[in-house]
């Protein structure tokens, strides 16, 4: 019983034997093929440079002002703590720029650019 169901696990939606893709050059049949993504790292570069800066001058704001009125009001530890918050903000804005630059560079290198590049002739070709 234990078999069946181990079996079953294995060759299921889960298992590791997932059905993939393989992608055909059109110009010489041959399934030695290389994705580039250009616009794919591009879109992530830029996005996450955009999302850090536009993170960091946000919380940088916010920051300094909850700076100055929780010096006056609190300990003098309190803007440790608004930086602290203010970076880990721009980090976040980063990875969220980043994976929005990613997609949009999945969607571009998809439909315009030449993705693939066979590796047998040299060819590049769009996703079929």
């Amino acid at each position: 019983m234990s078999e069946s169901s181990s079996t079953s696990h294995h060759s299921g939606v889960y298992g590791t034997q997932r059905p993939s893709r393989t992608v055909v050059c059109p110009k010489c049949s041959s399934t030695n093929t290389q994705t580039k993504n250009h616009a794919k790292r591009i879109g992530g570069a830029i996005g996450t440079c955009a999302g850090v800066m536009s993170s960091l001058s946000s919380a940088a704001k916010g920051a300094g002002i909850g700076a100055a009125m929780a010096y006056r009001a609190t300990a003098s530890t309190m803007p440790l703590i608004s930086v602290t918050a203010a970076v880990l903000c721009a980090l976040a804005g980063g990875a969220m720029g980043c994976a929005t630059g990613a997609a949009l560079g999945q969607i571009v290198d998809e439909t315009v650019l030449n993705n693939h590049l066979c590796l047998h002739c040299d060819h590049s070709f769009q996703t079929p």
